[in-house]
C-alpha cells in the first residue's frame, strides 16, 4: 500500500455528546462513540441513538465523522441484539463501526453491507499478515495493538492493502488491549464486555513496599508526529471515552496545533502545544513502546 502522503486524521475521543460536539469544536477530523450496549466503555455514559444521530449530523454539517463502537465479544443469546442495534446503525449511517468480535464482522458484511468496518485494537492486529487477512473480509481500516514502535508500524503500511490507525495518546494497558483478564479475575467484570474495572490503577501493598505497581504512564506522540506521518499511518487515534469533555479539549487543541504547524516550526511550538496538552489531567506522559530506543 502507498505510504498517506497528506495529513492523517486526528481521531478524537466522544464518551457523551458534549465530547463529540466539543472536539469537532477544537479541529477532530473525526470521532469514535459507543452506544448503550456491547462497547469497551460500557460503564460510561455513552449515547442514545437520538444524540448519535445529532452527532453524525453535526459532523455531515462539518464534513468531520463519527466512528461507532460495537467492540466487546459477544454471547450467543445476544446475537438478536446486536442485530438489531446494526438494523439502527444501518438507519444512522456512520462512517464506520469499530469490531472486536468476528461473529459481528461476518453479520455487517453479510446482512448490514452498506457498514463499513473498521477492526478494533481489541483483535489483536500486530502485523501486516493480520491486516491483509482482515481486509480480504472486507474490513476497511485496522486499528493496531499499542505494542508497536514507529519504525514497525511504517512496515505494516507499506505490507497493508488498507488504511492503518494507531494510538497516539492517552492511557496505556498493562497488558495487552482485549487480552487483559485481571479485571475479570478480580471480580468478573471482563474487559472484553465493555465491564473492566481498571484495577491496574489501583495501590497495591506486599512486605516489601506498596505502590501503583501495574499503572503505566500515559501515551505521550507531540514529538513525534513527524515520524507517525513518515510512517503513512491513516489515523492518530486519542484514547479517553471515559473522560469529559475538557480533557477532550484539550488534548484536541494540542494536537491539532501540532499537525498544523509545518514541519520546520513544530520544534519551535513544541512548548505552546505542551502547555495546552498539560491542561488535561492525565498521567506522566510517555512514548510507550512508539520509540524503540527508549524501551527498557
Amino acid at each position: 500500500m502507498t505510504q498517506n502522503p497528506s495529513k492523517p486524521e486526528l481521531l478524537a475521543p466522544a464518551g457523551d455528546l458534549q465530547a463529540g460536539l466539543i472536539a469537532f469544536e477544537c479541529g477532530a477530523d473525526a470521532v469514535y462513540a459507543g452506544l448503550q450496549r456491547f462497547n469497551a466503555r460500557e460503564r460510561n455514559e455513552n449515547f442514545s441513538t437520538d444524540d448519535l444521530a445529532t452527532l453524525i449530523l453535526a459532523a455531515r454539517q462539518q464534513n468531520r465523522k463519527v466512528y461507532v463502537t460495537l467492540n466487546t465479544l459477544i454471547r450467543e443469546p445476544e446475537l438478536a441484539d446486536v442485530a438489531e442495534m446494526l438494523a439502527e446503525l444501518d438507519r444512522l449511517r456512520p462512517d464506520a463501526v469499530i469490531v472486536q468480535d468476528l461473529g459481528v464482522l461476518r453479520m455487517i458484511r453479510e446482512a448490514f453491507p452498506r457498514l463499513k468496518i473498521h477492526a478494533s485494537t481489541k483483535m489483536g492486529s500486530h502485523n501486516s499478515a493480520a491486516v491483509n487477512w482482515l481486509a480480504r473480509r472486507g474490513v476497511e481500516r485496522v486499528i493496531l495493538q499499542r505494542q508497536i514502535p514507529v519504525d514497525e508500524l511504517s512496515e505494516i503500511v507499506r505490507s497493508s492493502q488498507i488504511e492503518v490507525e494507531a494510538f497516539v495518546h492517552g492511557a496505556l494497558c498493562c497488558c495487552l488491549s482485549g487480552a487483559c483478564m485481571f479485571s475479570s479475575w478480580m471480580g468478573g467484570w471482563s474487559g472484553n464486555r465493555g465491564k473492566c474495572k481498571q484495577p491496574c490503577r489501583r495501590r497495591y501493598f506486599s512486605e516489601q513496599g506498596n505502590g501503583f505497581f501495574f499503572s503505566t504512564n500515559d501515551l505521550y506522540g507531540l514529538d513525534v508526529l513527524d515520524q507517525l506521518e513518515d510512517a503513512g499511518v491513516a489515523s492518530l487515534k486519542i484514547e479517553g471515552r471515559l473522560r469529559k469533555a475538557d480533557y477532550v479539549e484539550h488534548v484536541v487543541k494540542a494536537y491539532r496545533m501540532m499537525l498544523d504547524t509545518p514541519r520546520e516550526h513544530r520544534q519551535a511550538r513544541l512548548g505552546e502545544a505542551r502547555a495546552e496538552l498539560s491542561r488535561a489531567l492525565g498521567r506522566k506522559w510517555s512514548h510507550g513502546y512508539l520509540v524503540r530506543d527508549e524501551w527498557n
